[in-house]
């Protein structure tokens, strides 16, 4: 009889769930390294979105506001949806009162053109003069915690602070970048 059971081939039930156990063991461990690898690209990628969207938006209004001299920004424009420099072509059309106020009249109003953050039916764009800066991403947004602050007749640099927000799905970033700029 001794015989006989030496003479048995194959694995036992407690070798095939030893077996098992180590492979569920592993099995977990992999899918939990691939999981937090694929939610942490996906984070990277966001982020880089994100700060490539504000390289470009803020480059483009430093270089606007840098090549806007001082004396044709005409005040500053902040309320709870727009955050904006109004600049004119010609700073002789828009005067100001013994106070200091300035006089909105027909031709300083048709002179002026906004530099910044402005919110028309509940999108902020940047607004260039002239131009009307589309992002590129759709996944991206201008929020309106978006600002320029300086005051015309006292700054000579105005912060800009620009807050971004990346939305899709279940992916929600928001990130404020702020940066300083010198008119010419």
């Amino acid at each position: 009889m001794i015989n006989q059971r030496l003479d048995e081939r194959g694995i036992t039930l407690v070798e095939l769930l030893a077996v098992l156990v180590l492979l569920s063991f592993v099995s977990i461990f992999t899918i939990t390294i691939i999981v937090q690898s694929t939610n942490t690209t996906n984070a990277i990628r966001v982020e880089s979105s994100l700060r490539d969207e504000a390289d470009i938006i803020v480059s483009s209004l430093i270089k606007t506001l840098y090549q806007t001299k001082q004396a044709h920004i005409i005040q500053n424009v902040t309320d709870n949806d727009n955050s904006y420099l109004n600049v004119t072509s010609s700073p002789t059309l828009c005067k100001r009162d013994t106070s200091g106020n300035l006089i909105l009249d027909t031709a300083c109003k048709n002179s002026l053109k906004p530099i910044g953050f402005v919110t028309s039916n509940g999108i902020t764009r940047l607004r260039l003069r002239n131009e009307i800066y589309e992002i590129s991403n759709d996944n991206i947004s201008i929020l309106k915690r978006s600002k320029i602050i300086g005051n015309p007749s006292e700054a000579t640099s105005y912060k800009i602070i620009l807050v971004l927000q990346y939305k899709k799905r279940n992916t929600l970033k928001e990130i404020e970048f702020t940066n300083e700029v010198q008119p010419f």
